[in-house]
């Protein structure tokens, strides 16, 4: 099953994009958070922006533009 299913760009949808090949993906935002909140449990510092790994190559991917749980905002810029 595709984990965006029933979801549309109208919903609560965070756009990543690969800092590598410029991929981009949107993800709803409790999966957003649940990444912000394993960064946190890993011991990473609050100014880490969630950043899974890129599902087709081997980049990592950032929020575009994401305003994370503890009211910080992350931005890319190239």
């Amino acid at each position: 099953m595709n984990i965006l299913e029933g979801f549309t760009k109208n919903d609560d949808l965070i756009e990543f994009i690969c800092k590598k090949c410029s991929y981009t993906l949107w993800v709803p935002r409790f999966i957003v958070q649940q990444l912000e909140e394993d960064n946190l449990f890993n011991g990473l510092d609050k100014s880490v922006p969630p950043e899974p790994f890129c599902q087709v190559c081997d980049g990592v991917m950032t929020p575009v533009s994401y305003t994370g749980i503890h009211g910080i905002k992350y931005e890319y810029k190239k």
